[in-house]
């Protein structure tokens, strides 16, 4: 992969997914829970009207979880072509906007776990840290 990629952090490791498929950072956001739903979702809430489904990504990679808490910061996607659902995800924290080389990009590991390696389309090696790419068709399967 190459071109931008925007940064965050679920359970103290760095993730990433290409500029393109992301709508925006919700700050803030206060979700609705949903009786009798999966484990890995969070609940809904209102984006000017849309409702998007809060995905908990965190559970789903098995790294943790979400903390407990009354409003979140989440990452919204895109809709895919001839969707009109919108999913979404709390995070830890945003990251920052990096531009991806090509040359610098490598297929996951071997002995990650196979959990994440179902989600990581890339790994990158950053300055100081490991970015794990992720591949959003996955995310939207679920």
């Amino acid at each position: 992969m190459s071109g931008k990629v925007l940064t965050f952090y679920l359970d103290g490791a760095l993730f990433g997914l290409d500029i393109h498929t992301v709508k925006e950072i919700q700050r803030n956001v206060e979700c609705t829970p949903i009786p009798d739903s999966p484990l890995h979702i969070v609940g809904l809430f209102n984006m000017r009207g849309q409702v998007v489904t809060l995905l908990n990504l965190a559970r789903l990679l098995k790294i943790g979880g979400i903390s407990e808490q009354e409003r979140f910061v989440c990452i919204v996607l895109k809709p895919r072509a001839g969707m009109t659902d919108l999913i979404g995800f709390p995070i830890d924290r945003p990251g920052a906007v990096v531009d991806i080389d090509p040359d610098s990009a490598e297929q996951p590991p071997a002995n990650m776990d196979g959990d994440l390696t179902r989600f990581v389309k890339e790994v990158v090696k950053l300055q100081n840290e490991l970015l794990m790419v992720l591949d959003p068709d996955v995310i939207y399967q679920m």
